[in-house]
């Protein structure tokens, strides 16, 4: 079969892609191929040479009840703070999309947050948090309430982690959604008010079918994101600690890739991760178009 020589045109096109497929190939591609290849080896860095050994790698994982416990603790984290920060952040869009005086510095101190490093998130509320010179205690003690190890217990820990993970990451949402609904032609409301729909008629029959799909695009980004980068603020606020309460899948990567150099163990847990993640993005879609 004689293949067809490629016209000049379509030689030119190649010529002005081919940049961005190489781009494409050495940050994506090669490192995930490279990432799977290393899954199936034994190498500690420094110590043992690397060498082929299967599957061995995940059925060490699949065995150890401390890899259940940290996939348990990022699915929670997950269900909790996604979910806390989507409605959050569309009420206060909602909020912000009405005709209100002094509108976009409200809207820029909301946006602060995400301009913020996650490292100096965490510190920030590391400080916050502190048992002794930080400054919640203090008012919670002008309350009446006892002071709170925010940090320190495990049954708490983890919604410590959520709710400072939440403040820096709710202004992606309002982001979102007040784009979303800035988007929205005025005379769809009007003609719901002509009609004599109520607020709540007028956010289900007309803002929120019209900014759906870009809602749906921050929902999972930001699922995506909780998921398999939850690090800086929680690694810098409790280390996954106390007693592993926090300690979630990238920070697990980390203790046992780069910490303990076991090369081929991280890379099979940062592509089980990564498998998860596809998993639950896919329940989400299939959830949302219903």
């Amino acid at each position: 079969m004689r293949i067809p020589r490629l016209t000049k045109k379509a030689q030119y096109g190649l010529l002005l892609v081919a940049p961005a497929f190489a781009l494409l190939f050495l940050v994506y591609i090669y490192p995930l191929v490279f990432n799977v290849d290393l899954s199936l080896s034994r190498w500690i860095l420094g110590r043992v040479d690397k060498y082929y050994i299967g599957l061995g790698n995940y059925e060490l994982h699949f065995s150890d009840p401390l890899f259940y416990r940290v996939l348990a603790n990022t699915f929670f984290f997950t269900a909790v703070s996604v979910p806390l920060e989507f409605f959050i952040g569309l009420g206060l869009a909602l909020l912000l999309s009405k005709a209100i005086k002094g509108r976009s510095i409200f809207l820029a101190v909301l946006l602060l947050p995400m301009m913020i490093a996650p490292v100096i998130v965490g510190l920030a509320w590391r400080w916050l948090y502190a048992w002794d010179y930080g400054a919640l205690n203090p008012i919670l003690g002008m309350l009446g309430v006892g002071p709170i190890a925010w940090l320190g217990d495990p049954s708490i820990a983890m919604y410590s982690v959520i709710i400072a993970d939440a403040w820096c990451t709710i202004p992606f949402m309002i982001l979102f959604a007040f784009s979303g609904i800035q988007m929205i032609p005025n005379e769809r409301y009007e003609a719901a008010r002509v009609n004599g729909a109520s607020s709540w008629q007028m956010f289900k029959y007309v803002t929120f079918p019209s900014i759906k799909g870009i809602l749906s695009m921050a929902l999972i980004i930001r699922a995506m994101d909780a998921f398999t980068k939850l690090f800086d603020v929680a690694y810098v606020l409790t280390g996954g600690g106390p007693g592993y309460a926090t300690e979630v899948l990238p920070i697990y990567t980390y203790r046992i890739g780069l910490k303990f150099f076991r090369l081929g163990s991280g890379a099979a847990v940062g592509l089980i991760t990564l498998f998860f993640a596809a998993i639950m993005i896919m329940v989400i879609m299939k959830a949302w178009r219903r």
